[in-house]
């Protein structure tokens, strides 16, 4: 019986146990990501993944070998090679590093904006689609030496690999006028 009452005196004196505190306010809303089971999807997590700065939600959206046997292939964009020879024979393991280092260089409360207008489609079968876009892909940096926008174009081949899901195999960066494309982006913080 002692023991009961030391347990409820030591209850009620001490700092608002039993009472409920205010929720905090998420630190801002999350993108749910969902299975790419249309073009449209597929495109749509790459935005967010972008924005909401989630490595896992924009390898997500590449080819993995363990459902479609394909090696993901990128090509720069005229002239990002002679100035980043690490684009040569980019891989995914190069998209994971230049991923992380982009979203380092980004400040932490500010997204990255991707806009993708102008689509064109062509479907090359039931389970395969090329897809181009003009993009414009903007960002808050630091770094003064480091261009805030990248313009281009870019041409997506895709694949609905074996879990019914659309994933990008083949990405042509095509660069426009003398603005700086998302292949010198990668090419420089790889």
């Amino acid at each position: 019986m002692r023991y009961i009452v030391l347990t409820l005196l030591f209850i009620s004196t001490s700092c608002d146990l039993l009472t409920t505190r205010t929720p905090q306010k998420p630190e801002s809303p999350r993108v749910i990501f969902l299975p790419a089971t249309s073009p449209a999807i597929l495109f749509q997590n790459f935005k967010s993944s972008l924005e909401e700065k989630i490595l896992e939600n924009y390898l997500s959206c590449f080819v993995d070998t363990a459902f479609l046997k394909k090696k993901f292939i990128f090509t720069p964009s005229t002239g990002a090679v002679s100035q980043y020879s690490n684009l040569i024979n980019w891989n995914l393991d190069a998209e994971r590093q230049f991923f992380n280092n982009f979203i380092s260089v980004v400040k932490k409360d500010y997204p990255i904006t991707l806009k993708l207008t102008n689509e064109l489609s062509n479907p090359l079968g039931s389970d395969s689609a090329v897809y181009q876009y003009d993009y414009e892909l903007s960002f808050v940096t630091d770094d003064p030496t480091l261009p805030n926008m990248y313009t281009g174009s870019a041409q997506f081949k895709i694949y609905n690999d074996s879990r019914k899901q659309w994933v990008i195999v083949e990405w042509l960066d095509i660069k426009k006028e003398n603005k700086p494309s998302w292949s010198e982006l990668k090419g420089r913080l790889y």
